[in-house]
């Protein structure tokens, strides 16, 4: 088994079709949605998805053939070390403690194993110090 994330770019047309549906139905994956958004102009979604190598290899390609933009992450997000001033604002909002405060430093520390992508760190930084990597 394999799993990997993706960042689907959905257009206006498409947000009403039952995509992710298909993938779990016609390539047997169990998908994970991370994080949605839906707008007038489209849509995106985070999304991790597990199964056969094979399966999401083939459903990538269903993505394509659909006009779905499919952008595979590897870090999913990432800190600017340079833009933050470790106010601890990001380690309220991260629900799985990908970031911590270091003591006796006080510097705020990101974890990429323990992240989910939600992006809640990224709309909570004040200086725009997180943000997804694409």
């Amino acid at each position: 088994m394999a799993k990997k994330k993706f960042m689907l770019g959905f257009s206006p047309e498409l947000v009403n079709e039952a995509i992710v549906y298909r993938l779990v139905k016609d390539y047997d994956l169990k998908i994970n949605i991370l994080r949605a958004e839906v707008k007038e102009l489209g849509g995106r979604l985070l999304m991790e998805v597990d199964g056969k190598a094979s399966n999401i290899k083939d459903a990538a390609k269903y993505l394509n053939e659909c006009k779905v933009d499919v952008q595979e992450l590897a870090n999913y997000v990432e800190k600017n070390e340079e833009r933050c001033t470790h106010c601890g604002v990001c380690i309220s909002i991260c629900p799985v403690e990908a970031l911590t405060m270091e003591r006796p430093t006080w510097m705020v520390r990101y974890d990429p194993e323990k992240c989910i992508a939600c992006g809640m760190c990224i709309d909570a930084c004040p200086p725009g110090a997180m943000k997804f990597r694409i």
